[in-house]
């Protein structure tokens, strides 16, 4: 009997090690995961922040062009 209960200690206490073992792996792995999202998060930020600069620098542009012509024809009416 005695022989029965130190092997189940042991068995728990294995088990207990394998379940430390099991949730610090998971942990980590879930850390990272979130942190490279997060890294992927800021990049497609940045690239639509990049995006939507270039597509207002060009409506501005074009902006000023056609402001640029209404003036000179106006001038040219007076």
């Amino acid at each position: 009997m005695t022989e029965d209960k130190g092997f189940v200690e042991k068995g728990m206490e294995k088990n207990m090690e394998l379940w430390e073992k099991w949730t610090g792996a998971y942990m980590d792995t879930m850390f990272k995961a979130m942190d490279k999202t997060m890294q992927q998060s800021s990049v497609f930020q940045e690239q639509v922040n990049r995006a939507v600069s270039a597509a207002v620098h060009a409506q501005s542009a074009a902006m000023m062009t056609s402001l640029q012509t209404m003036q000179d024809q106006l001038e040219k009416l007076t």
